[in-house]
């Protein structure tokens, strides 16, 4: 006779999807605390809970190489084969399978680019030497275990923004940067003010300073590259969010002092020529510059290890490796770029003509700040959008505030460096955020490991008060017809200055 099943019970889902199992069920399956439950979706709608046990690296890394006697490698099967034999084997959940093969047969006919499927597939959760597997030819040794999906991390709770004044709006920048030109023009420019709004700047010394005085309700905003509130979020600071665009292309060239380097627009030339055998001088791992050589790369050479020297030094100082002969080229932002080939380096390769738009500055909060007083939140996404447009409408009302903002910078370096951004549009015509800019950004953070996971626009950008200025403000440019007086300048220590002279 069979045993009796018992009947259903029921538990309810609380907040952030917590669950409590009932107490027979976790001693009948002898789960603990700290224990790892897979959690499956089945086709009916039911949800399927499996405790699995979970290895260290160590012990992991082990088992894989030594590997189950009863299963082939797939070093000797085609790429879609080996998509399929891996969900067979469970070590891809059957929907990341299904639609990692569809991506396969699409680049396997020519319609998908080698750039889009390590995109797609980076989104999907696989690591970067699993996809250098996937696509390595039949009889390749593999590069390293192929799996899909983060590790488990680690919770720390948040805290909330406490509020000041309502119209006293705090902003925390990571550092005094040409490439953060749209909040200094809304700042000096009077956009803020008119806006109600006493806007105070400070200069925090980094994107996780700048992020961590949010956290703890020193400033209302902060201005830093988004992959700081993705790693807060995988942390559990879960109302971290992206709420504008600062900075939204790569703003990244590579510069050389020999003349026989000559420049390039070909990725795949500056990767195998230019770069290959050379030293090449970054700001330090794991941020853009070092990020973006590992990723290009990567992509022009299926992820074999790299064949260049990189000497990492603070950011700001990469083109003095190059000056001194320690480096034979450097990556650099601007305007330090444009100060080095005024004394004497030449471009080499612009980043930006190969990556289109990238959300590589970005204005955060957490959502509690923006939920408390949307009044408020509305009013600073209205001036930055009135901002960015108008720094495109008028170009040297926006180059004067550059003047204005670093006085010891030379003003040809200013010039050409803000034009630069204009030009390119690393200072966005719009303050919402860019789809493409977003996902640009997260893939590349997945691929170097900064996240665990990529994540969705949607889950973390919220962009309604940045939509919403667009549609109610419309385009300004048809409207303006002069340009507008500097009323006060954030100086470089990042605390308002007076009111400059005005020529």
């Amino acid at each position: 006779m069979t045993e009796r099943q018992e009947a259903p019970q029921i538990a309810h889902v609380r907040s952030n999807g917590q669950v409590t199992l009932p107490v027979h069920v976790r001693r009948a399956a002898e789960l603990r605390e700290g224990d790892v439950v897979e959690v499956v979706l089945q086709p009916d709608g039911a949800i399927l809970l499996r405790p699995v046990d979970v290895l260290d690296r160590v012990h992991a890394d082990a088992l894989y190489q030594a590997g189950p006697p009863d299963l082939p490698s797939l070093a000797d099967v085609s790429p879609e084969q080996r998509a399929s034999e891996l969900v067979r084997r469970r070590q891809l959940p059957p929907r990341t399978g299904r639609r990692l093969e569809e991506l396969l047969r699409r680049y396997l006919r020519g319609a998908l680019s080698h750039k889009a499927l390590v995109t797609e597939a980076l989104v999907l959760g696989l690591p970067a030497a699993s996809i250098a597997n996937l696509l390595a030819e039949p009889g390749t040794p593999d590069q390293g275990r192929i799996t899909a999906g983060p590790p488990r991390s680690r919770a720390l709770p948040g805290t909330a923004t406490a509020s000041g004044d309502a119209r006293v709006v705090r902003i925390a920048q990571a550092f005094h940067s040409l490439l953060y030109l749209p909040l200094y023009v809304a700042h000096d420019a009077g956009f803020f003010a008119e806006e109600g709004l006493t806007v105070e700047i400070s200069t925090a010394g980094g994107g996780a300073e700048a992020w961590s005085t949010v956290e703890s309700g020193h400033a209302d905003y902060a201005v830093h590259d988004p992959v700081f509130v993705m790693r807060a979020v995988e942390q559990g600071v879960e109302d971290a969010v992206v709420v504008g665009s600062v900075c939204n292309g790569q703003a990244i060239v590579a510069l050389a002092k020999d003349p026989r380097i000559e420049a390039t627009d070909d990725p795949h030339t500056f990767i195998t020529e230019t770069v290959a055998g050379r030293t090449i001088s970054t700001q330090p791992q794991p941020d853009s510059q070092w990020a973006l050589l590992r990723f290009l790369k990567f992509l022009c050479e299926s992820g074999g290890a790299a064949d260049y020297r990189n000497l990492q030094v603070p950011i700001g100082t990469e083109p003095r490796a190059v000056f001194d002969g320690t480096a034979d080229l450097c990556l650099a932002f601007s305007p330090q770029a444009e100060s080095a080939i005024s004394e004497g380096l030449h471009e080499v390769f612009d980043f930006s003509r190969f990556f289109g738009p990238y959300l590589l500055s970005a204005l955060s909060s957490l959502r509690s700040t923006v939920h408390e007083d949307p009044a408020v939140h509305h009013a600073v996404l209205r001036a930055l959008e009135r901002a960015c447009q108008y720094a495109h409408a008028f170009p040297e009302q926006a180059l004067d505030i550059a003047r204005h903002e670093f006085p010891d910078v030379d003003p040809g370096v200013v010039k050409a460096a803000t034009y630069r951004c204009l030009r390119h549009n690393f200072l966005p015509e719009h303050v919402a955020v860019d789809a493409e800019a977003w996902k640009e950004n997260g893939v590349i953070n997945r691929f170097v490991g900064t996240i665990q996971q990529y994540r969705e626009m949607a889950e973390l950008v919220d962009n309604e008060a940045g939509l919403h200025a667009y549609r109610t403000l419309g385009n300004l440019r048809l409207t303006w017809d002069t340009p507008r007086p500097i009323t006060r300048v954030v100086n470089p220590a990042g605390r308002p200055d007076k009111p400059p002279t005005i020529r």
